[in-house]
């Protein structure tokens, strides 16, 4: 598989939450400031609930643009015989089940289709993505109890 496609269908799906984020964050900074935010009494606080609105939406966006910026210079390395690692793709096995991992620092919990197989973003902080650190290709790996997978292949 190519890693480099699949990296870029993340930072389309990134790319994607970003316009989307900045939508909505220019939507409650207007609400903030419109004619009908401001406040008829002192118990009348929706000009200010937009305003918190506002202010934690243009964070969020800040923080996934570094974080998209980032990927976008990112490379990932050959993982061929070697230690699971930040850009890693790894195949599995749970339960008779395949998955497919690719190893990120950050889009964490997002799934892109590549050759008709979903591949889910970890990043080394998530449960799945400690579990698998640092193992090699035929390890097995758990990060729950009662579901214990084998590493098939990493590229």
């Amino acid at each position: 598989m190519d890693k480099a496609k699949i990296l870029k269908l993340v930072l389309a799906k990134l790319e994607e939450e970003l316009r989307l984020q900045l939508k909505g964050q220019k939507s409650a900074a207007e609400g903030a400031t419109h004619t009908e935010a401001k406040a008829e009494t002192k118990w009348d606080t929706c000009g200010l609930e937009q305003s918190y609105l506002a202010r934690g939406l243009a964070r969020q966006f800040e923080a996934l643009a570094k974080q998209v910026e980032e990927l976008r210079t990112f490379n990932p390395p050959d993982y061929f015989g070697k230690e699971i690692g930040v850009g890693a793709l790894i195949e599995t096995k749970v339960g008779g089940e395949q998955m497919f991992f690719f190893l990120l620092e950050c889009g964490g919990g997002r799934d892109v289709e590549f050759e008709g197989r979903e591949i889910v973003v970890v990043t080394p902080q998530a449960p799945v993505g400690t579990a698998l650190m640092g193992k090699r290709s035929g390890d097995s790996y758990s990060f729950r109890p009662e579901s214990v997978g084998t590493i098939v292949s990493v590229i």
